[in-house]
């Protein structure tokens, strides 16, 4: 699998369309819209109290909203709503040293981030660069994923 950079002037403009957790649940909410596109949501835990985190789906855009309070420097636990799984991955955020979570894309890639509030360590991993190019570009300035 590839780790691919995004050019600055492509942030934005890739957006997450069909997100999943390892046992295949999407992690797309309708709910939910960031610039009118559907939200990434995630359960999330921290000190005891658990909630909803719903993420902007365009890469490299990194609001959020929540329903439990949350501060810049706090360490989520992230799961699928609808199983419970955990979304943590082995890959390490090299800035916090902490375990990253990831959400998956069609056909083997991910989107891998710091659970870590205010941290914008993120990355995207593609297993064929060719077809998810192809399935990203949606109309003439937005790319999806």
């Amino acid at each position: 699998m590839m780790t691919t950079q995004i050019p600055e002037n492509l942030v934005g403009r890739i957006r997450v369309g069909n997100g999943t957790c390892p046992a295949g649940h999407s992690l797309m909410s309708e709910n939910r819209k960031f610039d009118g596109e559907p939200a990434i949501v995630v359960k999330v835990r921290l000190a005891g109290h658990s909630g909803m985190l719903y993420l902007n789906p365009f890469y490299g855009k990194f609001e959020y909203e929540s329903d439990i309070s949350l501060n810049k420097g706090d360490v989520i636990e992230v799961f699928c709503p609808e199983c419970n799984v955990s979304l943590t991955i082995d890959e390490q955020c090299n800035l916090c040293n902490i375990p990253m979570f990831a959400v998956n894309l069609p056909d083997g890639g991910q989107v891998e981030a710091c659970p870590t509030i205010g941290c914008q360590k993120h990355s995207l991993r593609i297993v064929n660069l060719d077809e998810q190019l192809d399935r990203m570009y949606v109309g003439e300035t937005k790319i999806q994923m």
